[in-house]
C-alpha cells in the first residue's frame, strides 16, 4: 500500500507540473502576440521579452530546420509541433558597406524574396546582447498576413531563430545572402553544428565586433538551411567588414587591408574599392569543382559604380535610395509568385539605429533603435529617386 501510495503521491505531483508548464505556456504565448504591435500593411514590430534559450540550442548543437523546430517545440512552443520553417528557393539579395558624413559605419541591405509582412523583432537575452533583427514573415506564419490563429501564435514564438539580418546593441550587424549552390555540410566531430539562422540569432547574442563573429562560425558545423548554400556579411562599429562564405564545405573570410583575412582570390583582390559588397554569387573566384550558379553581378557592379563615384560616403537615405535602384521585382520562373525586395534596410554601428523600408514602399521610411523597442524615432520618404528603373538578371 505504501508503494502504491508513493506512486500516486509522484504521479500528482508530474500532473501538477504539467498543469503548472501548460498554464506558463498559455501566459507565455499571449504576453509574446500581445507584444506584436501592426505599423502598416508591410511591417510589424514584436518586442520579445520570452527566454528563447540559446545558451541550450548551442551546448545541444542543431543540424537541420527539423532539429531546430524540434527544439522549439521542447523550449518554445511547449510541445506543440511546427510545420517546417523557411520557403522555396529564388531569393535574392544585395549588401554593402559605407561611411556616412559624419563617419558613421552602415550595413545597408535588400532582401529579396516573395511577397509578406516583414518582422522587426527586438530581443533582450539575458546574459547577451540585445539587439533587433529582421524576419520574413514567408519564414514564420502561415500564409502571408499575420492571423489570430493558434498556428500563427505558436510560430511568432520562434521569431528569435528566424531572422535572416540585425545589429546589437554593440553596432555588430550581420545579414545573410543566398548562393546557388550545394549546401553546406560540415562534419568535424570535435565540433557541435549550427543552422542558417541559429547562427545570426548567436552572432548576434554574443559577438561584439567582426572578430568574435568570425571565431564563432570557426567553433561550428555549419550546415545550411533549405538545402541552399549562403555567405554573410559582417560589420561593426569600429569601421571594419568581413564577408564570410563557405564554399565546398571550407570557410573563406574577407577583409580589405586585413593580414587575417586577406582579401587574395577574391573578386575584392583587384576591383579599385575600399568597401566590401555581397550578392548572390561566390566572392571566391577560384571554387574548383565546387559548382555554383552565379547571378546578381549586374546588381554588384551598379553598387560598386555608385560606391566609387561617391568615394564610399553616402546618406543613410542615400544609401537606401542606392538599395531602391538594386532591389529585384520579377515573376518567378518556376513558383507562382513575384520576387520583390520584402524589406531595405540600412543599419548604423554607431548611432546604433535601422531605416527599413518594406515591400518597395520608400515613400514610408521608418528608423527604430536598438534601445527603443517598437517605437518609430523618424519617418521619412524617397520621393524621387536619383536612379532609373532597371530590370535585374535573376
Amino acid at each position: 500500500m505504501k508503494h502504491a501510495s508513493e506512486l500516486i503521491e509522484k504521479a500528482g505531483a508530474a500532473l501538477g507540473r504539467t498543469r503548472d508548464k501548460l498554464r506558463d505556456a498559455a501566459v507565455c504565448q499571449r504576453a509574446t502576440v500581445r507584444s506584436v504591435k501592426k505599423l502598416d500593411k508591410n511591417i510589424y514590430l514584436l518586442d520579445y521579452r520570452n527566454d528563447y534559450h540559446l545558451p541550450e540550442l548551442l551546448e545541444k548543437g542543431v543540424s537541420s530546420i527539423g532539429g531546430l523546430m524540434a527544439f522549439a517545440a521542447d523550449s518554445l512552443t511547449f510541445g506543440f509541433r511546427l510545420c517546417k520553417i523557411g520557403g522555396d528557393e529564388g531569393a535574392g539579395c544585395s549588401t554593402f558597406e559605407a561611411f556616412t558624413p559624419a563617419g558613421d559605419h552602415i550595413l545597408a541591405r535588400n532582401f529579396d524574396y516573395k511577397p509578406a509582412p516583414c518582422f522587426l523583432v527586438w530581443t533582450h537575452p539575458e546574459n547577451g546582447y540585445a539587439s533587433v533583427s529582421s524576419v520574413d514573415a514567408n519564414f514564420m506564419l502561415y500564409g502571408s498576413t499575420l492571423k489570430c490563429s493558434r498556428l500563427n501564435a505558436h510560430r511568432v514564438l520562434i521569431a528569435p531563430y528566424c531572422c535572416v539580418d540585425g545589429m546589437n546593441e554593440k553596432g555588430l550587424a550581420i545579414a545573410v545572402l543566398q548562393l546557388r549552390a550545394k549546401a553546406t555540410k560540415q562534419t568535424d566531430p570535435g565540433k557541435k553544428d549550427i543552422t542558417t539562422t541559429a547562427l545570426i540569432r548567436a552572432v548576434l547574442d554574443t559577438c561584439a565586433n567582426v572578430d568574435e563573429a568570425v571565431a564563432l562560425l570557426g567553433r561550428y558545423n555549419m550546415r545550411d538551411s533549405l538545402g541552399i548554400n549562403y555567405h554573410y556579411q559582417i560589420v561593426d562599429a569600429s569601421g571594419r567588414s568581413v564577408v564570410a562564405e563557405y564554399i565546398d564545405n571550407t570557410l573563406h573570410v574577407y577583409e580589405r587591408g586585413s593580414d587575417a583575412y586577406p582579401v587574395t582570390g577574391s573578386v575584392y583582390e583587384d576591383d579599385g574599392l575600399d568597401r566590401q559588397y555581397a550578392s548572390n554569387f561566390s566572392l571566391t573566384k577560384d571554387t574548383g569543382a565546387y559548382r555554383i550558379e552565379q547571378h546578381g553581378e549586374d546588381r554588384a557592379e551598379a553598387i560598386k559604380k555608385v560606391l566609387k563615384e561617391k568615394d564610399g560616403t553616402l546618406t543613410e537615405l542615400e544609401a537606401m535610395d542606392l538599395l531602391s535602384h538594386v532591389r529585384l521585382l520579377y515573376k518567378h520562373d518556376i513558383y507562382p509568385w513575384t520576387v520583390v525586395a520584402l524589406w531595405s534596410a540600412v543599419y548604423n554601428t554607431q548611432q546604433k539605429t535601422v531605416k527599413i523600408a518594406a515591400n518597395l514602399d520608400y515613400g514610408h521610411i521608418y528608423t527604430f533603435k536598438v534601445d527603443a523597442p517598437r517605437r518609430v524615432l523618424k519617418h521619412e520618404a524617397i520621393k524621387k529617386s536619383a536612379y532609373p528603373v532597371t530590370i535585374w538578371s535573376h
